[in-house]
Parts: structure tokens; sequence; C-alpha cells
């Protein structure tokens, strides 16, 4: 979980950054972020959904 893709659910802006990034402008911890992303894939807050780039570099490698 190098990069992680950050969409802004008001503006629909995305963004690809770290997870610290995405933490701090989430506001949302990033143990909760890492955990979410494990579990369901996803992690989703009223404002942001985050999601982990890594899947689709190895979807474009296969």
């Amino acid at each position: 979980m190098d990069y992680l893709l950050v969409i802004d659910n008001a503006t629909v802006e995305s963004r690809i950054m770290t997870l610290a990034e995405a933490a701090s402008l989430t506001h949302v911890e990033p143990e909760d972020i890492a955990r979410s992303i494990q579990a369901f894939g996803v992690c989703q807050s009223i404002d942001f959904v985050i999601v982990d780039t890594e899947t689709a570099d190895d979807v474009l490698a296969a």
C-alpha cells in the first residue's frame, strides 16, 4: 500500500497520495484507513473514498 487514490465525494476530484497524506487530508487515522482497505478493499467516509492503487497495478501487469 504505497500509494492510495483519494476521491473527494463532493467534487469527484481524485488524487494519488501516500497513506500519511491521505490521513491528513481526510482526517481519518492511518490505521483505520489501512484496516478498512485490507478488510473491504476500500475506505469510505462521508467526504472521501480511498482505494489502494496496488490492485490496479496488479491488473495491468497481468
